[in-house]
């Protein structure tokens, strides 16, 4: 079976893992399809057979306790651990936004959301995206001078600076303020529907699942133990009776009493 990396070189590897780049449509396939993915860390297997697919558009939040493997399960994704058993097949157009804005300190605002990208229309795409995060003022700031949650618009405008098939977000609210997360998943909510890339997030909190996702899964020692469809009505109201209800049964499945 073949294995293909673009991190390393595939004779690194044993050939009973495959990962796959591969282009998506947005009206037939898969952008994310896992199957049987296994990581093993000291003998102990964090992840245990996990089958998932994300179709084009598709908004997952990934829960599970603290060391559940769901940061394991994103950098797998992102390309960052090539360590598997099992296969993968994953768009090749992916963004990573961290819990750490990751802002290159020596660089401007409009410096940082340019990185790596060549194309003629980068710069009015830049532009563009940082308007539509607020950011359309602070394109000269230096990374130092802004707050957690402007950090955060800068690494989010980045992201979707590349126009990404798949979006993959880690906990990327964790670090801020209980006011500025309300607003950024309200930012984050609108820029996805604008966008529309498929959406893996992971998160620790049930409600900002609730709000955001189109269908959640918990990851339970090791394995997918639950994956339902969100049917809370659009705009989410964490009151709702079936939002209330879901959170009864992810709360549940956690572990968690209410």
């Amino acid at each position: 079976m073949s294995y293909i990396s673009p991190l390393a070189r595939p004779d690194h590897f044993p050939l009973n893992r495959r990962w796959e780049t591969a282009s998506v449509s947005r009206d037939t396939g898969h952008t994310v399809r896992s199957r049987n993915i296994r990581r093993i860390f000291n003998g102990k297997a964090v992840l245990d057979g996990i089958d998932v697919d994300i179709a084009p558009g598709e908004f997952v939040a990934l829960l599970g306790r603290s060391g559940s493997g769901k940061s394991t399960y994103l950098r797998i994704l992102a390309g960052l651990d090539t360590g598997i058993e099992g296969e993968v097949i994953v768009a090749k157009n992916r963004a990573v936004v961290f819990q750490d804005a990751r802002l290159v300190p020596w660089k401007r605002v409009l410096a940082n959301v340019l990185l790596g990208l060549r194309d003629p229309d980068a710069h009015q795409r830049a532009n563009q995206v940082l308007t539509e995060v607020g950011l359309d003022r602070h394109t000269q700031a230096w990374p130092s001078t802004l707050s957690g949650g402007e950090a955060q618009r800068v690494a989010l405008a980045r992201a979707l600076a590349r126009k990404p098939d798949l979006l993959l977000l880690d906990e990327p609210f964790g670090a801020l303020d209980a006011l500025t997360r309300l607003k950024m998943h309200g930012l984050l909510g609108e820029l996805c529907e604008r966008y529309t890339p498929a959406v893996l997030l992971v998160t620790h909190d049930v409600d900002e699942a609730i709000l955001l996702a189109d269908r959640i899964l918990v990851l339970t020692d090791g394995v997918i133990s639950l994956d339902l469809a969100v049917e809370v009505p659009k705009p989410r109201l964490r009151a709702h009776p079936e939002a209330l209800s879901l959170r009864s049964i992810l709360l549940k499945e956690l572990g968690v009493s209410e």
